[in-house]
Order: C-alpha cells, then sequence, then structure tokens
C-alpha cells in the first residue's frame, strides 16, 4: 500500500513539474501572441537593401523604386516611381543625386532562360529622369566577364544633413586585380580614389578598400566599412558624436568613446539604426537592441513591441532607418527590410512578411507598409 501510494505521489509531481515545464517553455510563445497584431497587406515587398534620404523623401528599390516624403509617417505613403530599365538592385544619395545600381538581363537562346549580362549604374537629380553614370565602365555598363564574376557594391553615407551625403562604387573582380576600382560619384562624372590596404590595427578604414560595403560621415571625414551595417547619432540639429559598425556578429563603435572589439550580438550584422535610448541591430537572424548608457550599447534586452514577433530569427534584416535619432526608440518613426534565407519552410518564416516593415508612435507596433 505504501508502494502505491508513494507512486501516486511521483506521478503527480512528474505532472506538475511537466505542466511547469510546458508554461515556462510556452511563456515566450504566449507574449508573442499578446503582442500579435492584424497585419497590413505588405505593399512594399522583395529584397530591399538600402532605405536612403534623398532631399526631402526616403527612396527604396525592390526591382523598382517607390518614395515617400520624409514626414509622411503613415500606412500607404509608399509611392512607385519611374526607374531606369532592368532590375534596380540598390539605391544611394548625396547632396544633388540619387544613384540605382541596376541589372541588366537578356533570354539564353538554348532554354529561354534569362540570364546577367551587365550592371548600369544611373543618377537622377528628382528621383524621375535617370541618365547614365558615364564615368563608370563603358559608359556607365559593367559588361559581365565570361571568366571571373565583377562585384559592384554601391553605398553612400545616408546621413541626415545634406552637407554630409556623398556615395560610393566599389568594383571588386576577387583576386584577378583586373578590375578593383573605388569611385566617389557626383552625378554623370567620378573620382576614382586611392584604394587604401587593410591595416590589421586600423578601424575602422579612413580610406575606401576592396571590401568596402557601408560608410559613415563623422567630424569632416567619410569611414568605410567592410560591414553593412553602420551609422551614426547625427540627427537633423546636431552632428555626429559617435558612429557605429558592425565587424561580422560584433558591434563596434567610435567617437566620443571607442571599442573595436565591441559587444557580440545574435549574428552577422547587416543593419543599424540609433535612437536616444537604444541601437537597433539587424541581423542575419533577426533584429535586436541594445541599450545605450551614455551613447554606449549595452545589455541586449526585450522588445516591449511587436518587432521580436515579426522580424523574429527566421529573418535578415537587410536595412533599416531611423527618422528622428535624437528621440527614444517608441518616439520615433523606424524602416526595416527582412528577408529569408533559402525557401524559407524549415525555419518559420513567411513569405509573405519578406519586405518592408514600419514602425509608427501612433500605431504603436511594428506593421507591413
Amino acid at each position: 500500500m505504501k508502494n502505491i501510494y508513494a507512486k501516486k505521489i511521483a506521478l503527480a509531481f512528474l505532472l506538475s513539474l511537466s505542466a511547469f515545464v510546458s508554461f515556462s517553455c510556452q511563456g515566450v510563445v504566449y507574449d508573442n501572441i499578446r503582442k500579435e497584431v492584424a497585419l497590413e497587406d505588405g505593399n512594399i515587398a522583395g529584397d530591399i537593401r538600402a532605405i536612403v534620404r534623398f532631399k526631402d523623401k526616403y527612396y527604396l528599390a525592390n526591382g523598382g523604386i517607390y518614395f515617400k516624403n520624409k514626414d509622411a509617417n503613415f500606412y500607404g505613403a509608399w509611392q512607385p516611381c519611374l526607374s531606369p530599365s532592368g532590375q534596380v538592385i540598390k539605391l544611394a544619395a548625396d547632396k544633388n543625386y540619387l544613384y540605382a545600381l541596376v541589372g541588366i538581363s537578356a533570354e539564353y537562346e538554348k532554354d529561354g532562360t534569362n540570364i546577367g549580362v551587365s550592371r548600369q549604374l544611373y543618377y537622377s537629380a528628382d528621383g524621375v529622369s535617370w541618365s547614365l553614370v558615364t564615368g563608370v565602365g563603358t559608359g556607365g555598363t559593367i559588361v559581365y566577364n565570361k571568366n571571373y564574376i565583377v562585384y559592384t557594391y554601391l553605398f553612400c553615407t545616408n546621413a541626415i544633413n545634406e552637407d554630409n551625403r556623398s556615395a560610393y562604387l566599389v568594383l571588386n573582380d576577387g583576386t584577378k586585380g583586373l578590375t578593383n576600382k573605388a569611385y566617389k560619384l557626383n552625378g554623370a562624372a567620378v573620382t576614382e580614389m586611392a584604394l587604401g590596404t587593410v591595416n590589421a590595427g586600423t578601424k575602422p578604414f579612413s580610406n575606401a578598400l576592396l571590401v568596402s560595403r557601408s560608410c559613415v560621415y563623422y567630424n569632416g571625414n567619410v569611414y568605410f566599412f567592410s560591414s553593412n551595417g553602420s551609422t551614426t547619432n547625427e540627427t537633423s540639429t546636431t552632428p555626429a558624436t559617435m558612429y557605429y559598425y558592425g565587424l561580422g556578429a560584433y558591434l563596434c563603435w567610435g567617437g566620443e568613446k571607442i571599442s573595436t572589439t565591441g559587444l557580440l550580438c545574435a549574428d552577422t550584422i547587416q543593419s543599424l539604426g540609433v535612437t536616444a535610448d537604444y541601437i537597433l541591430i539587424g541581423t542575419n537572424s533577426g533584429m535586436h537592441h541594445k541599450v545605450l548608457t551614455s551613447k554606449v550599447p549595452g545589455a541586449t534586452v526585450n522588445f516591449t513591441t511587436n518587432a521580436a514577433a515579426t522580424m523574429s530569427g527566421a529573418y535578415v534584416v537587410l536595412s533599416m532607418l531611423v527618422t528622428n535619432p535624437e528621440l527614444n526608440e517608441l518616439q520615433t518613426p523606424i524602416y526595416a527590410s527582412q528577408v529569408y534565407t533559402g525557401n524559407g519552410s524549415s525555419n518559420s518564416a513567411q513569405f509573405d512578411h519578406v519586405g518592408l516593415w514600419a514602425y509608427y508612435p501612433a500605431r504603436g507596433n511594428w506593421n507591413r507598409e
């Protein structure tokens, strides 16, 4: 009888422990469910690698080009605009011009498929009329080589102050050494830049490299980074006092305070955005944020919004733009784009979550654009 009683007690304990573990494990899931909101229609889908400031508007490319007035902080404000013929891959901008990197394809006669044949670089003074940047390649066209690939990287400082904006193109054919060039753009004209060499003791790089993928304007200089993710704390009324950049999965910073070793993040850093109280980090495993204390990144904390549920570890957060960095995270509109790798079936990613998302303070949550 005692054995039967003991067995019943043990069984009851195991059942209660199982229920406790189940509840604990599902706590995060339930928390995300509570933060879920009804989704808007996703009108800006696709692979969006930059959200850029040009004059008084924001622009992005997802094959075509979309724009919105920088003060239009509401769903449905993005509108399509005229774009060059071809697949618009990425945009960049300086004070006077918007630049578009375009992929050109042709039909392969043997099987009827389209294959890439060249890249073209365009510029526009108004975001409507486009002309080739004739100083690059052959009259603005970079023809594919059958023997090796020429990689093209277009990026800009994306500064809030128009006077601090500049745009660059890097051509890198790997180890061939035939087409390795870096240009500062200026409408149809370009200035070829002297290529720097990697100095292991220098972070960030103060001159353009073949590995350059992003840049920032700080204290009268442009700094280049091998990471896609970099930003400053510049605002509409104050110059930057800090800059932040990715180094693989590490978040580093410089300016008034410096760390070249940085803090480890969830995954490789693809995009960054600064607010008054947090730095937002777009990685290959979703969006995260770290507390800013006296402008220095600290601990990673949970979002109070639905950001973790919408931009989860199943997605790569490619680009980000904080409209008002002087405000706290919950007080400023923020834009971010995401994609997933592979077909998404193995990591719970959803195809209709690919594209542009926005946080608006009046709405209080992240939603599709």
